[in-house]
């Protein structure tokens, strides 16, 4: 009885499937198919740049939200005044914090998709 032929079954999206049959080349795709070292490094080099995008990204959060409370501490008149009845840090918050770190969340989405999409572009064509 013969042996039943060997298939190398891929993702459609990645460089080896469009390439053709495996052996016919080596690339930034093989490397992270088979966990190779240099494709641990490719993977832990986009790891890194999205977890530097997000730590900017909680800094300037954490910035905007300490910002309010450190600001009226510190100005204790801007603390005491009111606008229409309404002490003004409720408008501040509502205004000037909520507003900022949406920004930055859709700001961050954005990269976060960006840093994707290049390194998906990088493991295509190297």
């Amino acid at each position: 009885m013969t042996e039943p032929r060997r298939v190398a079954v891929s993702n459609p999206r990645t460089h080896r499937a469009r390439r053709g049959p495996v052996g016919t080349g080596w690339g930034v795709a093989r490397d992270l198919d088979e966990q190779t070292e240099l494709g641990a490094v490719y993977a832990r080099a986009l790891i890194r740049a999205q977890l530097r995008s997000a730590l900017l990204t909680a800094g300037a959060v954490l910035t905007a939200v300490i910002g309010l409370p450190l600001l009226l501490t510190l100005v204790p008149a801007l603390a005491r005044a009111r606008v229409h009845g309404v002490p003004l840090a409720w408008p501040l918050l509502m205004l000037g914090v909520q507003p900022v770190w949406i920004i930055l969340a859709v700001r961050q989405l954005w990269r976060a998709e960006r840093t994707e999409r290049e390194f998906a572009r990088f493991v295509d064509h190297p």
